[in-house]
């Protein structure tokens, strides 16, 4: 019987149940400097920091305002190195036109 599929994933160990299941796992670990596997180790430090902080400050993300939470989420991602850069009240409070 031909597998199923072929799944790439990191190396979390609840990922090992898909072997059992006749689907070839092919994990890869993430990390940073000597430990970098993958070329994507950038993304997975992002994406578990939005989901981590989605899940701590709004306790859940309705579709109707996805798109402004992430875009908050990037101002912030984005300033984490220029702190002291200023931005106006009137531009965070600023409805988008067009």
């Amino acid at each position: 019987m031909p597998q199923a599929a072929t799944v790439h994933t990191d190396a979390w160990a609840a990922y090992r149940a898909l072997t059992k299941m006749g689907i070839d796992h092919r994990p890869r670990k993430g990390g940073h400097g000597r430990h970098e596997v993958d070329g994507l180790p950038w993304a997975h430090t992002v994406l578990g920091n939005l989901k981590t902080w989605l899940r701590g400050a709004y306790h859940g993300v309705s579709p109707k305002h996805l798109q402004r939470y992430l875009n908050d989420f990037q101002f912030r991602f984005n300033k984490r190195w220029h702190e002291a850069d200023p931005f106006p009240y009137r531009h965070l409070t600023a409805e988008r036109t067009g």
